[in-house]
């Protein structure tokens, strides 16, 4: 599993997703993921993801560090406008000794009207069908998860990144790779899309290791686990707390 590869710098945390008080479901974090403050203003956010990557990450160049929070803060900006609950990204070491960058992000899905009960099955198949027709190169099924069926999405996408971002004039393209799980809801209609994101193909199947283990601890109960100390004393072991 490639977070065994992840530079050990926090224990595994976990994370609670829900529009309400009382979380629709919970999910752990491996080692190398940092969960954002969705309600942080911009410029404290940026101040303090520049902070905790020089902590976190003291072996990235800083060249790494910069388009690390510069990519994460544009990625994390998108994701809260399309109504995301929970955004966290990772700086993880792979085979080589190559560091990688993602984004996780989840978003509660709820409809206005219908029952308040719904065939999980026959919306994992719906999704994937929905999928199909948006996506025709992608590559689209049904996965069974502990917590019951999932719709799976795996495709590449073009994105143009502001340059002012950068201090550059014109955007910079970039292309990645995205994995998205809707997971229709126990606890009522609806269902939780948990997307990934990432500009390295190359470790792609390492990624899935890694969105395998997270998807496999998704569950309605709240995980009750102790965090170790930290390794190389490089920052504060992140606690459970609900997104």
């Amino acid at each position: 599993m490639a977070s065994t590869d992840a530079p050990t710098t926090i224990e595994p945390s976990s994370a609670a997703v829900s529009p309400t008080d009382a979380p629709d479901l919970w999910f752990e974090l491996p080692p190398g993921f940092m969960e954002f403050d969705l309600g942080e203003d911009p410029e404290t956010s940026i101040l303090r993801m520049a902070d905790a990557a020089d902590a976190l990450f003291a072996t990235a160049t800083q060249e790494q560090k910069f388009r690390l929070v510069v990519s994460s803060q544009y990625i994390l900006q998108m994701m809260i406008a399309a109504g995301a609950e929970h955004v966290s990204s990772c700086l993880l070491r792979m085979p080589g000794d190559e560091l990688s960058q993602g984004t996780l992000c989840v978003i509660i899905e709820r409809p206005e009207t219908g029952p308040q009960s719904q065939d999980r099955q026959g919306a994992a198949k719906r999704t994937a069908s929905q999928w199909r027709s948006m996506f025709p190169d992608a590559d689209i099924g049904l996965v069974m998860l502990p917590y019951g069926i999932s719709a799976l999405c795996i495709r590449d996408q073009e994105l143009q990144i502001p340059g002012e971002l950068f201090g550059l004039a014109d955007p910079i393209p970039t292309r990645v790779r995205q994995a998205q799980f809707c997971v229709p809801l126990k606890t009522g209609p609806g269902s939780a899309l948990f997307v990934f994101t990432t500009e390295d193909n190359k470790h792609w199947s390492e990624y899935l290791d890694v969105l395998s283990g997270i998807m496999k601890s998704v569950s309605t109960k709240e995980p009750h686990r102790g965090h170790g100390p930290v390794v190389d004393g490089s920052a504060a072991a992140e606690t459970e707390k609900p997104a």
